[in-house]
């Protein structure tokens, strides 16, 4: 993860050691799954023992970072952030008719998205972004944020009476849970500015979160097309659960995704329920 940061110009970002969940006991009323114990304790203590008026951008170590990133934590940047609780760079999506129109504010500012000559990085760079409320918009994802000043001084009594008390069983779903009560506000930037490392999408260590199954593998697909770099491999995991031809063009992706979630909703209401 050090060389990911250093390569993108974020060497200033310092690493905290994670958390061992499995080593230490839980409060008997903690909902929090074993294998996501450690990686809640892990987000808190970063809250937690950050300085208080800092913003705290948070990543997990399995992030691929786009070159725009940098660029997009200018002091301006972050002055304007401060209004809100949560910045998240990554997310899952929630998917639903406003998907395409998602997907257009995610891509317009990839000026050479249509040269096929470039790499797939280079295609993907955005001249711009945006921010767009969390509420509706984020399902689930706490992998890369910004936490603000405001942010901290709300998210700790929480993150300690789930840790405490239970539920929800992971980060999150609260998160998720707390911005759609209106407890914290939250924008997501668009591209996103982060995307898990599609080997590490492959694997999960989240108990409830299949990672080789078809829905899953089609939300994960339609996350990694808002971001702005390199998509390379997503067809081809794609693949592994779906042996069909894919477009070669984003937008056909973006679309054939859609159908084949639709196809599986058609078939199973429950189709998109992976777990909490």
């Amino acid at each position: 993860m050090e060389a990911e940061l250093a390569a993108k110009n974020l060497s200033f970002v310092q690493r905290f050691p994670a958390v061992d969940g499995r080593t230490l006991p839980r409060p008997e009323a903690c909902a929090i799954p074993v294998a996501a114990y450690g990686s809640f304790l892990s987000h808190y203590e970063i809250i937690r023992q950050s300085a208080p008026e800092s913003c705290t951008l948070i990543f997990e170590d399995d992030m691929t970072i786009s070159a725009n990133l940098a660029g997009t934590l200018s002091p301006e940047n972050l002055a304007s952030f401060l209004q809100y609780d949560l910045v998240f760079l990554d997310c899952q999506p929630g998917i639903d008719l406003q998907t395409p129109w998602l997907y257009y504010q995610a891509t317009r500012a990839m000026r050479n998205l249509d040269h096929p000559s470039l790499s797939s990085d280079e295609r993907r760079q955005a001249s711009a972004v945006a921010v767009y409320d969390a509420p509706g918009f984020y399902r689930w994802g706490a992998a890369a944020y910004l936490v603000t000043p405001r942010g901290k001084a709300r998210l700790l009594e929480p993150l300690q009476r789930t840790l405490d008390q239970g539920p929800p069983g992971t980060l999150d779903i609260l998160y998720r849970n707390l911005i759609e009560d209106g407890t914290i506000s939250a924008v997501i930037v668009l591209p996103f500015l982060a995307t898990p490392d599609i080997r590490g999408m492959c694997e999960s260590t989240i108990e409830g979160r299949e990672q080789a199954n078809l829905p899953f593998v089609l939300l994960s697909a339609i996350r990694r097309l808002f971001y702005a770099g390199d998509i390379n491999g997503i067809r081809e995991w794609v693949r592994t659960v779906l042996p069909i031809d894919l477009p070669e063009d984003d937008q056909g992706l973006l679309f054939e995704l859609l159908r084949q979630i639709a196809i599986g909703l058609s078939r199973d209401e429950n189709f998109l329920t992976l777990g909490p």
